[in-house]
């Protein structure tokens, strides 16, 4: 009986969640206020600059390169580096607010 609750559970939440993915807009990156891990599935890369000035909602984007972490903050025209964002890559994004990303080439 447990075991079967269980099971009925994890499937419940496996259809959620498939329910989920697949509703998903493919270039609609939808990110809650703060931290948001991204992942870009895009066909061309772009710079972080251009991300930033589509989505003021932005305040940094970051992402990890063996021991150092390369940044871009929206803040005065922009600080950091303005590096390339490239396809299948994670990175951090800060936002002030929830958003739904607009992404260069795809608006």
């Amino acid at each position: 009986m447990k075991l079967n609750f269980i099971f009925l559970i994890a499937f419940s939440l496996f259809l959620i969640c498939f329910a989920v993915i697949s509703s998903i807009d493919y270039y609609s990156i939808d990110l809650v206020k703060g931290k948001n891990n991204v992942t870009f599935n895009i066909t061309d890369s772009f710079y972080v600059e251009t991300l930033v000035k589509l989505n003021p909602e932005i305040e940094a984007v970051s992402f990890q390169e063996g021991d150092e972490i390369v940044g871009y903050v929206n803040f005065l025209e922009g600080i950091g580096e303005n590096f390339v964002i490239f396809p299948n890559k994670t990175y951090e994004v800060i936002v002030k607010e929830n958003v739904s990303l607009s992404l260069p080439y795809y608006n």
